[in-house]
């Protein structure tokens, strides 16, 4: 009789957990920028090496950040002026009521629009 043998490992990323979250994108213009929290939806997490979670989307896979850090995005982008729109509703610096149910969300942005928005930023900085 053989003795057993551990299982060989393999590089297939592993099903972890499923969450929802948003959709974040971001599109910008010549003077600003504006977020858009697209309803939330609910995937599958994917465990990959290191402990690093993504999920897939439209045949991508996109890191998942978490809350914490999509109240600092909106925060931000509100200081900077800028607006975010979430789910139908915009929501901006001057308002009263910026009050939204934080989730996970993974940012959907095509890289111009984030260079864009990191220019942006810059661009503000230097004004201070």
């Amino acid at each position: 009789m053989t003795p057993q043998r551990a299982p060989k490992p393999d590089n297939r990323y592993r099903v972890h957990r499923s969450v929802k979250c948003y959709l974040a994108e971001l599109a910008c213009g010549t003077h600003s920028c504006t977020w858009y929290l697209h309803d939330s939806i609910e995937r599958v997490v994917h465990l990959f090496p290191g402990g690093i979670e993504k999920i897939q989307y439209k045949r991508k896979f996109h890191t998942l950040q978490s809350p914490v850090r999509l109240k600092e995005l909106v925060a931000e982008q509100l200081l900077l002026g800028g607006a975010v729109h979430l789910g139908g509703q915009y929501i901006t610096g001057h308002e009263a009521d910026r009050a939204f149910e934080p989730y996970p969300f993974i940012d959907v942005s095509s890289c111009e629009d984030r260079e864009r928005y990191e220019q942006l930023i810059a661009k503000n900085r230097t004004k201070e």
